[in-house]
């Protein structure tokens, strides 16, 4: 792990939750495709340093619940279904899907303490989702504007990579690296907005693109004179991504925006995994889904060409904002919303009560 290097040269500073592995925000994370789990199976998964098995009962709901038995600490995702609740392989314990003792074979009364940890866990966009609690704040976030809409929801490659998922987050507010890594000549101006409740922070980022050269004169030809993106971060756990905003085709017909998800998960220390989401609305006719699904092939191939090259970046990193320049107050500024979050009972050696202990 690279924060553990160069400490006599590179001392390393810890950040209350930004960069921490041992900080686990309060919000929603990936765990995997809903497919995975099928009716009345159980399915184990690991993420920030917890196991958890989530089991589908025969209502279809899912449910979720700390790994280990309440009695000798058998791993519950050897177990069996029965209904809507899961029985341990060992002594056959049962517990629901509230993680209480529902049932103890051996006659004697079930114990106070016959109960373990569950979980909020929902379907949506074709995965599944754990809130690190029994009752979440909010749903799973989706764009505002999309609410109450039909959408398609298409996964894309998930990708892991060596470096805290909050690290990897910062690469969408970073209008440096526009120019340097991927050689688009903008001169972005940012706008920042953070919500009341302190959970939810928008980026936008937007330029007047330039015409000092033929081929930037036929992309301003073709999608007008303004370009804007946005990046609108949940609990630092979901990230939603807007772009072509402001674009008007030939300079006349209004875009409608191209949309990513992305879910950031910390799997365990120093392994952090990224799941792109592309989403799409699902409208009447035939003519209106052949345009959302050529907006979502655009969406690919455009995430598609700058994924790449980013990934060199993230791969090896060893990040430490020592010497941020005015043009990276993008990047200040969501530092210091994520130092801020609330933290979950998964996080280690730190106080939940306090973010900035």
């Amino acid at each position: 792990m690279n924060r553990v290097k160069n400490e006599g040269t590179q001392p390393f500073i810890t950040q209350p939750v930004f960069n921490n592995w041992e900080a686990v925000p309060l919000g929603w994370y990936l765990l995997g495709p809903a497919a995975a789990v099928r009716t009345r199976r159980v399915q184990p998964y690991e993420l920030c340093g917890q196991r958890v098995v989530v089991f589908r009962g025969e209502d279809g709901r899912l449910r979720a619940l700390d790994a280990f038995c309440p009695h000798m600490g058998t791993d519950l995702a050897i177990g069996r279904v029965e209904s809507n609740q899961l029985r341990c392989f060992f002594h056959h314990w049962r517990f629901d899907g509230d993680g209480a003792c529902t049932d103890v074979p051996c006659g004697e009364p079930i114990p106070t303490r016959a109960r373990t940890q569950s979980y909020d866990v929902r379907e949506k966009y074709g995965f599944i989702w754990i809130w690190p609690d029994s009752h979440a704040a909010s749903d799973v976030p989706g764009f505002p504007e999309l609410e109450g809409a039909e959408v398609y929801a298409m996964a894309g490659r998930t990708m892991t990579r060596p470096c805290h998922p909050t690290v990897n987050m910062i690469n969408g507010l970073d209008a440096q690296h526009l120019r340097t890594v991927h050689r688009i000549p903008l001169e972005m101006t940012l706008k920042t907005e953070e919500e009341s409740d302190g959970r939810t922070i928008e980026f936008r980022m937007e330029a007047v693109l330039p015409s000092a050269t033929w081929l930037q004169r036929l992309v301003r030809t073709v999608l007008g004179e303004r370009y804007a993106y946005s990046m609108r971060y949940v609990d630092a756990t979901v990230g939603l991504l807007r772009t072509l905003e402001d674009v008007r085709w030939f300079g006349r017909w209004r875009a409608e925006p191209t949309r990513m998800i992305f879910a950031y998960t910390p799997l365990a220390t120093g392994k952090g995994q990224v799941q792109p989401i592309y989403i799409a609305q699902r409208p009447a006719g035939v003519v209106g889904r052949l345009a959302s699904w050529s907006r979502l092939a655009l969406t690919v191939a455009g995430f598609v060409w700058l994924r790449d090259e980013d990934g060199k970046i993230y791969e090896n990193i060893r990040f430490q904002p020592n010497a941020l320049l005015k043009i990276d107050a993008g990047v200040a500024r969501f530092i210091q919303y994520v130092n801020r979050l609330s933290l979950s009972r998964w996080s280690s050696r730190v106080d939940p009560a306090d973010p900035a202990a």
